[in-house]
């Protein structure tokens, strides 16, 4: 596998040391997992909860999700919506500029 290196140079992936490979799968691997469990909740919130105050279901607790659109929940699931946006979201976003990270600053070794 082959990423770029520089100003649109391919560099092989194999380059890499152990530890920066095992670094970029656990990064990978982390934003993935994350990154599709807090989408799918997302998903779920948008698709079945109503878009106004049901009183009699206890929906009465609004959330922001898909940028921006107004949805009402109970409060428990507003509770874990906020405790998802505010712990995932960071986590999310610092594996993937670690994974950039990892990928950008590595430079071959020099050979005298």
């Amino acid at each position: 596998m082959r990423f770029l290196k520089g100003w649109g140079e391919l560099r092989n992936l194999g380059d890499l040391p152990v530890w920066r490979k095992l670094a970029l799968l656990c990064c990978i691997g982390l934003w993935s997992f994350l990154g599709i469990l807090h989408f799918s909740k997302e998903a779920d919130i948008y698709a079945s909860a109503p878009d106004t105050p049901v009183v009699k279901t206890k929906q009465v607790y609004p959330v922001k999700v898909n940028h921006g659109y107004l949805r009402y929940v109970t409060k428990q699931e507003a509770e874990q919506w906020e405790f998802s946006n505010s712990t995932t979201g960071p986590i999310i976003g610092v594996s993937a500029l670690t994974m950039l990270l990892l990928l950008g600053t590595f430079r071959y070794p020099r050979s005298s």
